[in-house]
């Protein structure tokens, strides 16, 4: 049984240690985002309300990390924004994270902004770094499918939720969302609360909406990554931001059935 383990263990080494990084393919959400905020969609002047981050899953490592690439919003600077995150789903603390801003890089004596303008550009730049990072944390590269707000697995079903909890912002008097928490639920465990972002101690918070997009399980455990959206205002109004939000569960312990 020991040498079983231990060739298990060089085994893994081996192939974390061989592993390579290419460019992840994009998630695409447009679906899900156009079901969950139907009403932002489209402004009443025809354009578009609503404009959502881009999302590209990396892969999972065996022990419940998560890696993921996104692309947020680029509101007025005509920059190219970018991270790189790799997130523990058991705790969801972020364990690494790589920050791209593109109007932070530009060359004070010239003006002019750096040539990486889209995923391509800028994994080729960084590869070395994403991979070492990504293999330090044992992160297997694989493709990812987003599933709906409802699973199947091990014979039981689960359905994530959201439930928001609006409050009245000081500064326009409108409504806007000091709370949202994720819900799991399956019918034979129970219900158990994942998370909740708060943001009625934040002194500026411009949080419109929030909802479940989906759930993307990992391949190695009864684990998922529940992936959710927050609606922020655009420095404007519309179109809005659609920010993505991730948070874990595990498929097997935590739940609490109603009393």
């Amino acid at each position: 049984m020991l040498r079983l383990a231990l060739a298990f263990a060089l085994a893994f080494t081996v192939t974390s240690q061989a592993q390579t990084y290419s460019v992840p393919r994009k998630l695409p959400l447009e679906r899900a985002v156009k079901r969950e905020f139907r009403e932002w969609m489209i402004t009443p002047a025809r354009y578009p309300g609503l404009v959502a981050e881009q999302f590209f899953p990396i892969g999972w490592s065996r022990d419940g990390k998560f890696a993921y690439y996104y692309e947020p919003v680029d509101e007025a600077c005509g920059c190219y924004f970018a991270n790189l995150v790799i997130q523990d789903m058991r705790t969801d603390k972020v364990l690494w994270e790589f920050k791209f801003n593109a109007d932070k890089e530009t060359d004070p004596n010239t003006g002019k902004i750096p040539p990486e303008d889209n995923i391509q550009k800028l994994w080729k730049k960084n590869a070395k770094l994403f991979s070492e990072k990504l293999r330090e944390h044992g992160i297997v590269g694989s493709r990812s499918v987003l599933l709906g707000k409802t699973l199947a697995a091990g014979g039981r079903s689960y359905t994530a939720r959201g439930t928001v909890k609006m409050g009245k912002n000081p500064d326009y008097g409108d409504e806007r969302v000091n709370k949202f928490t994720f819900l799991l639920t399956s019918p034979r465990l129970g219900t158990k609360t994942l998370s909740t972002i708060d943001h009625s101690k934040e002194e500026y918070w411009y949080t419109l909406d929030a909802g479940i997009l989906g759930l993307i399980k990992s391949p190695f455990e009864s684990r998922v990554a529940v992936i959710g959206m927050e609606v922020n205002r655009g420095w404007e109004g519309p179109p809005h931001n659609g920010d993505i939000r991730i948070v874990g569960a595990d498929l097997m312990s935590g739940f609490a059935r109603a009393r």
